[in-house]
């Protein structure tokens, strides 16, 4: 089995992977932060913390999946 890895997509694999562990989570910040402070009528710090753990949790979803993702790749191109 041909696996394609050519450089391209490599770097578009890593590209891809950098934008969403970057702004998965401030996107996931800002939209919790609205939804609690705005829709449920939470208090600012209990607003803020609850967010920023929302993103720190997206955060490491992200990074798992990248780190699964590599590991996965390395195994495609040891059985070869």
């Amino acid at each position: 089995m041909e696996t394609n890895t050519t450089p391209y997509t490599i770097f578009k694999t890593i590209l891809s992977y950098s934008v969403f562990i970057l702004a998965s989570p401030i996107i996931t910040f800002f939209v919790s932060k609205i939804i609690f402070e705005g829709i449920l009528g939470t208090s600012p710090v209990t607003t803020n913390i609850s967010s920023a753990v929302l993103a720190v949790v997206v955060l490491h979803i992200a990074v798992g999946m990248y780190i699964l993702k590599a590991y996965s790749e390395a195994d495609k191109v040891k059985d070869q």
